[in-house]
């Protein structure tokens, strides 16, 4: 459950409240082979299967959710937070993007963060050892199967390849949230980028 009120406060201006939130998941092993400068990074070199990169508000200027306060973690909850988010650079970029548009602390929006991610039920494809192709459409009911009350449209999977040439991989996925942390359609200006089927690259 989403902690708080939501509202902006800035400078003693009202911004307006965020209409949904977005979990943003990267898949380490595509992501890694794809992008070379990700190589030396933690989720890289420690075999991450999954890596989570944030919780955008939706419905908000971004240039309102940027702040100059820097996230201030209690010991127990930094290693919860690198158990799905690795980089304490990453986590420090995510507030200041961020954090001026919700009304919460960082205390309080990393702790919400790491809820949505523990309580999304993963189909076991998507951190398999071995790499699988599969379709589309399937993968997006085996969400909704897995996930009581997330309708396919609450879901949007990100693809991506080195080069033309290469093979189409997963490398994100999105899920939207209602402010009151209940599934809800994603944003039809965000479509999903991959093709009817791509290969889950297999985990380390």
């Amino acid at each position: 459950m989403l902690a708080g009120t939501f509202g902006c406060f800035l400078a003693g201006t009202v911004w307006a409240a965020p209409t949904g939130f977005v979990l943003q998941i990267e898949l380490s092993p595509a992501v890694c082979s794809i992008d070379s400068t990700q190589k030396r990074t933690r989720q890289c070199l420690e075999g991450y299967s999954l890596t989570v990169s944030g919780l955008m508000p939706e419905g908000v200027s971004g240039k309102s959710c940027e702040t100059s306060s820097v996230p201030t973690l209690t010991p127990v909850q930094k290693r919860v937070l690198m158990r799905i988010m690795p980089d304490e650079n990453a986590q420090a970029r995510l507030w200041r993007s961020v954090g001026g548009c919700v009304s919460m602390n960082a205390s309080q929006y990393f702790r919400t963060m790491v809820n949505f991610a523990e309580k999304l039920n993963m189909p076991s494809e998507v951190t398999s050892p071995t790499s699988i192709r599969v379709n589309r459409e399937w993968l997006q009911q085996r969400f909704s199967q897995l996930n009581t009350g997330m309708p396919t449209s609450a879901l949007q999977l990100g693809c991506g390849s080195a080069n033309r040439n290469s093979t189409t991989l997963l490398t994100d996925i999105r899920v939207c949230y209602q402010t009151n942390g209940r599934y809800k359609t994603c944003h039809v200006e965000r479509v999903s980028s991959c093709p009817s089927q791509f290969v889950i690259q297999g985990s380390y």
